[in-house]
């Protein structure tokens, strides 16, 4: 019997380890926890130790910019629970005190799991911080108080914009915050040695948490979103092993599709392999989620140009052109193997032709805008134009090369 909502709080607390423990419990069995995991940890503690006793070579080609990248894509993770659940809607509601109280112990809850994790990241590169780049321990405490009240920034921000915004408006709402708060952190952790500006960064972040705060917990209408995200955050480890096991519910499609409306023809010539291409290619750029994660992986990338180092620009340049390709090749190959197409005699050079064609025109939409940032990150006018000019030829060539076999 439950006597408060704090006992209500703990009791969901403890359901949701356990269930993670569970999860892992499929993953790791004992066998490999001894095999594998317990001589990882050694070997990691050993290692980390030895890199407070003797810096390796490869910590110099780590900049304070890179390591700004990784802590703000850290900030972008997690989100903010508060515990709720479907079968709250039939008692727990009834009862507001109970209910914003269980709701709030669940916020308070997030905030001290997101420092520990936080403080966690922070530990991992300690190392990095205060032997190589020589921070101070007030600079490592401003590092870690600026990265922590940022993420919960986003954790709340987030949350407010899926509430009001839907659709393609709350992606692009996304990227524009996403890409104007990269700006100004990395600018604050370039600029660690004054601390003026780390502690007014978090001063104004702290103000802004405060207000986001008392407009998330005021807000109304938000049951069942918070349903479906707690699901989400409790499910998190059992997805990645499910990852390709379970299916989505399909969403409700358009009337009429929003890219190649009229079903025009794209390719000039006949034959299964023009009229597969245009079936790739049609495919790819009606999808949602390929335009998601497109958009996502030009975003990184782009922010990464401004914070690496010339000629490590060009190598992720090419890279990202090679896993662009492979990305595209693997969605293709997917939908080679949709069952309708079985039901025609489609032979594998027919399938191979149509790889060769729709790729590179898959590819180069997000290779071109890539190319364009690391233009600009030059700072010359002739970055962009030289860039642009060099993405074409670049998707041509990694895309023949990686579909010269099937």
């Amino acid at each position: 019997m439950l006597n408060s909502s704090f006992q209500l709080f703990t009791r969901r607390v403890r359901s949701d380890w356990y269930f993670q423990y569970k999860a892992l419990r499929m993953a790791v069995d004992w066998i490999i926890a001894i095999y594998f995991v317990i001589p990882l940890i050694i070997v990691a503690g050993y290692q980390y130790y030895s890199w407070w006793v003797k810096q390796p070579d490869w910590f110099s080609w780590i900049t304070p910019m890179v390591v700004a990248v990784v802590f703000y894509l850290f900030t972008w993770l997690g989100t903010i629970r508060y515990f709720v659940e479907e079968g709250d809607q039939l008692f727990l509601r009834q009862n507001q005190t109970w209910f914003h109280h269980l709701m709030v112990l669940g916020y308070r809850y997030s905030l001290v799991l997101q420092g520990l994790t936080t403080l966690l990241l922070i530990l991992v590169f300690l190392p990095l911080l205060m032997q190589s780049y020589a921070y101070s321990v007030t600079q490592v405490i401003a590092f870690w108080l600026l990265t922590y009240v940022l993420k919960l920034n986003f954790g709340l921000m987030r949350q407010l914009l899926a509430l009001r915004f839907y659709g393609i408006v709350l992606w692009l709402l996304r990227i524009v915050i996403f890409a104007g708060a990269f700006f100004m952190y990395q600018f604050i952790v370039k600029e660690a040695d004054h601390a003026l500006y780390n502690w007014v960064a978090i001063l104004l972040l702290v103000v802004l948490f405060v207000f986001l705060t008392r407009a998330r917990l005021q807000e109304k209408g938000t049951f069942f979103a918070d349903i479906a995200r707690e699901r989400d955050a409790r499910m998190r480890i059992v997805s990645l092993m499910l990852i390709r096991v379970l299916e989505k519910k399909r969403k409700p499609t358009r009337k009429y599709p929003l890219f190649f409306a009229r079903s025009q023809r794209l390719f000039k010539g006949k034959g299964a392999g023009n009229g597969l291409a245009d079936l790739l290619t049609k495919s790819f750029y009606r999808s949602g989620t390929q335009w998601k994660q497109t958009l996502q992986f030009v975003v990184v990338l782009s922010g990464a140009m401004f914070a690496l180092p010339g000629a490590i620009k060009i190598i992720v340049w090419i890279i990202a052109a090679c896993l662009l390709v492979f990305w595209r090749k693997s969605f293709c190959k997917d939908e080679l193997r949709a069952p309708f197409l079985t039901l025609f005699p489609i032979q594998d050079t027919d399938k191979h032709q149509a790889l060769q064609t729709a790729i590179p025109v898959l590819v180069l939409p997000a290779i071109v805008l890539i190319s364009l940032f690391a233009g600009i990150s030059f700072f010359t006018w002739w970055g962009p134009l030289l860039m642009i000019g060099a993405a074409i030829p670049l998707a041509y060539g990694t895309s023949s090369v990686f579909t010269s076999w099937y």
